[in-house]
């Protein structure tokens, strides 16, 4: 039975071989690095299996769900050039002057210079101003966000967009393998604030994990609490 789980489609070539997969034996099980080796023989053939193993990767986001119901703009980018970054707020700025004041910007990774001079890096985007769950879908129509930012909220059970805000480490032995995200810069320096109604749970949760090195000042409601979320995420080429 743990010889025909192991091999899966396998076992069907080697019935078309005359093998008898009765007399198959686990012969050694090795590991090397993320890789597990498996060998099976009998005293006509030998063979081995290798399998990846993925290690559960765990970190701590925060949701951007307000306890009135409302959702404050959240943007995850993965690897893009910086000027797309910016390009894409001034759009959100143009198409909607009056649902947006100052973008919160968060620097998830290292930053590097791509081939034509232009800095790439992954970046969170946070905005303050409270809307509805249609509004923050339709912004991020104009965001070449990762996909799966968009994609998977509707698959989980609390059905909001999450930032990271912790360390991503192994669960097996809490190494971690990613900084926590670092603050970079808020963007447009220049625009003044909106005068909309902001989450202060959210600003709150910002300035006391990130600072405020303006000092800006919103026009804010009263609530006070934040949704924090506990999840598994796969390891990117950009965590290595």
């Amino acid at each position: 039975m743990e010889v025909l789980e192991s091999l899966g489609g396998i076992a069907r070539d080697l019935n078309e071989l005359n093998v008898d997969m009765k007399t198959l034996k686990r012969v050694y099980t090795q590991k090397e690095g993320t890789r597990k080796i498996i060998q099976y023989g009998n005293d006509k053939y030998s063979f081995s299996l290798s399998k990846t193993i993925k290690p559960t990767i765990r970190c701590f986001g925060l949701t951007n769900r307000c306890s009135d119901g409302k959702f404050v703009f959240f943007a995850d980018y993965d690897r893009v050039y910086k000027s797309l970054l910016y390009k894409n707020l001034d759009v959100l700025l143009e198409r909607y002057p009056d649902s947006f004041d100052k973008f919160y910007i968060v620097k998830t990774g290292k930053e590097e210079y791509g081939m034509d001079g232009d800095i790439v890096g992954s970046y969170h985007v946070i905005n303050f101003v409270k809307h509805s769950k249609s509004d923050i879908q339709e912004f991020l129509t104009f965001c070449d966000v990762d996909p799966d930012f968009v994609r998977i909220p509707n698959k989980t059970a609390h059905k909001t967009h999450v930032l990271r805000i912790s360390e991503k480490f192994y669960e097996e032995n809490g190494k971690v393998i990613k900084e926590s995200p670092k603050f970079l810069e808020i963007y447009p320096s220049n625009k003044s604030n909106s005068g909309l109604e902001c989450s202060y749970a959210h600003y709150k949760f910002f300035q006391d994990n990130w600072g405020n090195p303006t000092n800006i000042k919103h026009k804010f409601d009263k609530l006070t609490k934040v949704e924090l979320h506990s999840y598994l995420t796969p390891q990117k080429e950009s965590d290595k």
